[in-house]
């Protein structure tokens, strides 16, 4: 499967992330993010003061974005701010604006944690 598909980079962070280990750059943020991709499924993140848990859902959370999988990618990719994405029309956020803004910078740790 490649890897610029939506379903392969959450089953990637989901791998990542099974350890439940803290991040200390990730220390102060606590709510959840569900990301609704076009035809392709449902994914919710929770976050409590560094510990990030992935699974496949469409449970409620605190921000929900929907967008089709293209943008999915380049957000989950840091290519693509998601305000930046959202005044485009782009994507679609429900829920805490706050915790939306906040989201750019959890991508890139998350990611960055990766390598």
């Amino acid at each position: 499967m490649s890897s610029n598909t939506a379903r392969s980079i959450m089953s990637a962070a989901q791998r990542r992330r099974e350890d439940r280990r803290p991040d200390p750059r990730l220390e102060g943020i606590s709510g959840s993010y569900r990301f609704d991709v076009d035809g392709v499924g449902s994914w919710r993140i929770e976050v409590r003061d560094g510990i990030v848990t992935i699974s496949e859902s469409t449970a409620a959370a605190d921000c929900v974005v929907r967008c089709d999988e293209g943008d999915f990618v380049r957000l989950a990719n840091g290519e693509q701010n998601l305000l930046t994405a959202l005044l485009q029309g782009r994507v679609q956020v429900e829920g805490d604006y706050a915790l939306a803004q906040r989201l750019h910078g959890f991508i890139r740790v998350t990611r960055d944690r990766a390598a």
